[in-house]
């Protein structure tokens, strides 16, 4: 074919044709010209509690997409625009924060998947308008934990010391990160005056897994040894369950969601919002809404345990664990003392409803 065809000429002020180059299309020439690729890209299970940086390097300068999706790509985390830029770096993690989603397990003891509690995304990048179809370049898949460090498989997640107290018919849970061959075994040994038995647990599940802890399936038993082949052993020495104690769940900063039984409960206050007015008869006084707080006391424990249930002061999630449900509940305290020095300390915490109790007197 004639260059005229490929290279149309336009006129100019000189007089002479002015040539304007454009990218053809061919066989041994991709459809994009400028190539672009992903420089830095975070690591497997990277903690959403810190930064997750991702970078994208471009020949050219021009405006850049950035789509944060699920792995079937149905599911949109955020999209992000750069504007004449050769080069993009951003943190994912605020997008990819929202998609968590923590609940207490209620369940009979055994392994069970940490749904909700992880998030596998994929990064794609592209000139602007062209995504999701137009990738130019796109991240390999990353599977990311709710925590705040960088942990390697196979570990257990956790704040709370290995050695722990738990009051009968409670329930806990410990989060973990299996190894890559996707197998957990676990061994829970109770123990009595004058018995002893041993019950295998066995699960095939890759990533973050929980394995939760029912008292009630061992009765009797004055401790219980749960041993996770290759990652760790947690001891617990039952306890009488108190009558009055409530039974709180948080989400850690390890990632996991952690347990412990609050042993005295010192005050329950009751407040109620009301609109007044008043008439030809004196005061009205219509209730509009009801507050119910508790202050929950610890018992006196060790500067380890104690630094664990400050978490409580600011953790995103909170629950009131029961029989078969969890409530989320609010914590009102602001500060925590974790450590006094010549004394031993508890912690004492203000206690709420997530949702204030609409009042429908009339």
């Amino acid at each position: 074919r004639p260059l005229s065809v490929l290279f149309p000429s336009f006129p100019q002020a000189g007089g002479g044709p002015r040539r304007r180059a454009v990218s053809v299309a061919t066989p041994d020439s991709p459809k994009n010209p400028y190539p672009m690729t992903f420089s830095q890209i975070p690591s497997q299970y990277a903690p959403l509690g810190a930064e997750v940086l991702y970078a994208v390097e471009h020949s050219a300068a021009e405006d850049l997409d950035i789509r944060i999706a699920d792995r079937s790509g149905s599911t949109l985390y955020g999209t992000l625009r750069f504007v004449a830029s050769a080069a993009a770096r951003f943190d994912a993690a605020p997008f990819l924060r929202r998609a968590l989603h923590f609940l207490p397990v209620v369940s009979d003891t055994g392994f069970y998947a940490a749904t909700g509690r992880t998030v596998t995304a994929t990064v794609a990048a592209g000139p602007s308008g062209t995504l999701p179809e137009g990738a130019a370049a796109t991240a390999p898949e990353r599977t990311f934990l709710a925590g705040r460090t960088q942990v390697a498989a196979p570990a257990l997640l956790t704040t709370l010391p290995l050695q722990r107290l738990i009051p009968e018919g409670a329930r806990d849970e410990l989060t973990l990160l299996a190894p890559d061959s996707g197998t957990v075994k676990a061994t829970v040994t109770a123990r009595s005056a004058d018995t002893m038995t041993a019950q295998s647990y066995s699960a095939f599940l890759k990533g973050p897994v929980l394995f939760v802890l029912d008292t009630r399936d061992f009765p009797g038993a004055d401790t219980l040894t749960v041993e996770i082949d290759g990652i760790a052993t947690v001891e617990y020495t039952v306890v009488p369950a108190a009558e009055q104690a409530v039974r709180v769940a948080w989400r850690s900063s390890a990632g996991s969601v952690e347990q412990y039984s609050f042993p005295v409960v010192r005050t329950t206050t009751v407040q109620v919002e009301k609109l007044r007015a008043e008439g030809p008869e004196g005061l009205v006084a219509v209730p509009r809404r009801r507050e119910a707080t508790r202050t929950l006391v610890s018992a006196y424990e060790t500067e380890a345990v104690l630094t664990a249930l400050a978490e409580l002061v600011e953790s995103p999630e909170v629950w009131v664990v029961g029989e078969q449900e969890c409530m989320p509940i609010d914590v009102a305290t602001d500060e925590a003392v974790v450590r006094r020095l010549g004394n031993l300390c508890c912690l004492e915490i203000d206690i709420r409803d997530r949702q204030n109790t609409a009042m429908t007197w009339n």
